[in-house]
């Protein structure tokens, strides 16, 4: 699901652990998301193209929302596309792929989709315009990030700060909802759609996401450099505590930019 442009590989693995993480991420923002797709789409849908799909969850929902399309789901990571695959059905199908540089397979889509991708392409605007390119006449790509996320839980807040340095360091942006409204206005785009939806999430599966993230990037370079190992345990440690405590309240809220850009 997630990938750099420069070296292609992904800031939060690609492992059995990270599979799990975002199956419970697709769990998570499911609702909000499925709500988005449905009114942003425009006219017939008969292709979709899933970009970074990860396990394919998100090409699940795709499906789901447009059962007589042909859903495509393209990824670089050859584990992800083979868990895809396992669980594949209907007319989706699943292809090793660049989606940085390469023409996506198949015709032009109605509706190209992206869900916390561009946060790991160093160029958005350039993959965004690329994106545009591949799309029929009266398609749209349909864009999800993060415009910024609201708590005041220490433990969620020194995480996010880790996880905002590194991805920085990485000319990566944790926060590219703002910078992507920046880039539709100065670039003239025809932008269909542009709504902030807020996703309070319980602290149960919030812990759960951050928990198996920080056990893939604890040994990032910058995270090693920058911080004590202990420092990392205790997070982990208080993380658990969390994940492992009853009832679903919640101190947390992704405020999610949902964009739909089209061609003409």
């Amino acid at each position: 699901m997630l990938l750099l442009s420069e070296e292609p590989r992904y800031a939060f693995g690609d492992s059995t652990l990270a599979d799990r993480r975002l199956a419970l991420l697709a769990q998570v923002f499911e609702p909000s998301s499925s709500e988005f797709i449905r009114k942003a789409a425009a006219g017939t849908v008969g292709h979709v193209i899933d970009l970074g799909c990860g396990p394919g969850y998100s090409s699940q929902m795709l499906a789901n929302a447009f059962p007589s399309a042909s859903v495509i789901g393209l990824d670089i990571s050859e584990q992800f596309i083979r868990s895809a695959q396992s669980r594949q059905h209907g007319s989706s199908k699943f292809y090793i792929h660049d989606v940085t540089n390469d023409p996506p397979p198949g015709p032009p889509a109605n509706l190209m989709y992206a869900r916390y991708l561009l946060t790991h392409i160093s160029d958005p605007a350039g993959a965004i315009s690329r994106w545009l390119s591949f799309l029929s006449r009266d398609g749209r790509l349909l864009i999800e990030e993060n415009q910024n996320i609201e708590t005041e839980n220490p433990v969620f807040v020194e995480y996010l700060d880790i996880m905002t340095r590194m991805l920085a360091g990485q000319s990566n942006n944790l926060y590219l909802g703002p910078s992507i409204g920046e880039i539709a206005s100065s670039a003239g785009l025809n932008c269909a759609f542009d709504h902030v939806t807020p996703v309070r999430v319980s602290d149960r599966d919030t812990a759960g996401m951050f928990r198996m993230n920080i056990e893939t990037w604890q040994h990032n370079p910058f995270v090693v450099e920058n911080y004590s190992h202990e420092i990392v345990l205790s997070i982990m440690s208080l993380l658990d505590q969390i994940r492992a405590s009853e009832g679903d309240s919640s101190s947390i809220t992704f405020n999610v930019r949902q964009l739909a850009f089209g061609r003409e």
